[in-house]
């Protein structure tokens, strides 16, 4: 299990924030309802110390842990929580520099879905915006947005189709490999 401490300070509204969250509060432990997310987390309200304590698991899928890393923000933003998420190492960045969950997870980001989409090049794929198929055609190059948040946003990609080489722009263009050469 990964493990992120949340210290705050005085009276917060962890309850209400936590079942804004879609938590449900059973036995003294606030429980992310697996229903809606496909996975569990759980909060523990440690008060003689003024922590919450969220675990999960250390197997879950690249989207489930955006979401909690969302849901992290939302209770550091609710709570004026201070973060340690020393025990949730996700991964390494191209530099070396260790990613957690919360601290280096957005150039965490965008080192992966950068990697991700570089290893696309050469091999056929779709492009989407707004679920409307835009193209489809062997990947030559794609740019992505100049982000200041945690989002990885492709603005532009050129792809070698039947009809010769196009070129397609977006605001959140989604590249996806379709495994055919």
């Amino acid at each position: 299990m990964l493990e992120v401490i949340l210290t705050y300070k005085g009276f917060q509204p962890i309850f209400e924030t936590l079942r804004g969250l879609q938590f449900k509060y059973n036995e003294g432990v606030y429980v992310l309802d697996e229903q809606t997310t496909n996975y569990t987390a759980t909060i523990i309200n440690d008060t003689s110390n003024d922590q919450l304590k969220l675990q999960f698991s250390k197997e879950l899928s690249f989207e489930q842990y955006k979401h909690l890393h969302k849901i992290i923000k939302i209770i550091v933003e609710s709570i004026q929580a201070k973060v340690d998420d020393h025990q949730a190492l996700m991964g390494y960045l191209d530099n070396g520099n260790e990613a957690y969950i919360y601290h280096g997870w957005s150039a965490w980001v965008q080192f992966l879905e950068g990697a991700k989409h570089v290893s696309m090049e050469g091999q056929k794929v779709q492009v989407y915006e707004n679920q409307l198929l835009l193209g489809e055609g062997i990947l030559v190059e794609s740019t992505k947005a100049e982000s200041t948040n945690d989002d990885f946003y492709i603005t532009e990609c050129k792809l070698i189709t039947h009809n010769g080489e196009q070129t397609f722009t977006g605001e959140q263009l989604k590249i996806i490999a379709i495994g055919e050469f």
